[in-house]
């Protein structure tokens, strides 16, 4: 279990600097605004970003924007629309922001907690959320929004997230989660089986001078099966394929040390 301590101390000190943070990362002129996710969590979203599948032509929500990353890459990158939202307000106007900067005008951003302020008969191809994998107890109380965005007490959240998620999809859309190693697979998986989904492994790897190991996750509805297991996901493995040029799908591992 993560030490809550030592992770409010990191987040207190990503905020002891100068703002607004200039960075440019994938051709975007960007600035993260005080009170907005820290630029030290950049690595992970850079990674999903790098390693994201094409998305030309899709609907996008991205959960958690964030200062807008990857979401403005996605609406550069070909995306019908990209709808972006976040908890904390200060972090969808800074998506705004970086928008405007950008000249990105197939992106909205809008406050919401999670989908509450999602309309309800929107769908889309790809639901995308930077997993808070850090975990703490069932009753954890968090003391600010930077903490709701690194901390999922008890996992209630991602319960949730799994639970309404397939509603907002498509017939064949899919929930892509950056789900760190560091995470708890057995009780994706067990939430993936409550919920009646599919899951698999789009992509892993990791970064230069990293030790952490990031992935992507992709869920989809399931069908005939009552429940999907994540060592049966071949089938849908072979059925996406072809999504990123060059990477193979893979199964969670059977003999996690969680199970």
């Amino acid at each position: 279990m993560t030490n809550v301590e030592e992770i409010r101390e990191i987040l207190a000190s990503s905020q002891n600097r100068s703002f607004p943070f200039h960075m440019t990362e994938f051709g975007l002129d960007l600035v993260v605004q005080e009170g907005v996710f820290p630029p030290e969590e950049f690595v992970g979203w850079r990674w999903a970003t790098e390693n994201f599948p094409p998305v030309h032509g899709l609907e996008v929500l991205e959960i958690g924007c964030g200062f807008g990353l990857p979401g403005l890459h996605l609406a550069r990158a070909g995306a019908r629309s990209v709808t972006s939202v976040d908890i904390n307000a200060r972090a969808v106007a800074n998506t705004i922001e970086n928008a405007a900067r950008n000249n990105i005008s197939n992106l909205e951003a809008f406050e919401s907690d999670v989908f509450s302020n999602v309309r309800p008969k929107r769908r889309f191809d790809i639901i995308f959320w930077n997993f808070p994998s850090r975990f703490a107890p069932d009753d954890y109380e968090h003391e600010n929004d930077l903490e709701r965005g690194i901390i999922d007490a008890g996992y209630a959240l991602l319960r949730r997230f799994l639970s309404e998620g397939p509603e907002w999809l498509t017939n064949d859309g899919r929930i892509i989660m950056a789900f760190g190693s560091d995470a708890r697979d057995d009780i994706l998986s067990q939430i993936v089986r409550e919920n009646r989904l599919e899951a698999s492994i789009l992509v892993q790897g990791s970064r230069q001078a990293r030790t952490a190991t990031y992935r992507l996750v992709q869920v989809r509805k399931g069908h005939e099966e009552p429940y999907s297991r994540f060592s049966q996901s071949r089938v849908l493995t072979e059925r996406d394929s072809g999504a990123i040029s060059g990477r193979r799908h893979q199964s969670f591992d059977s003999t996690s040390p969680y199970r």
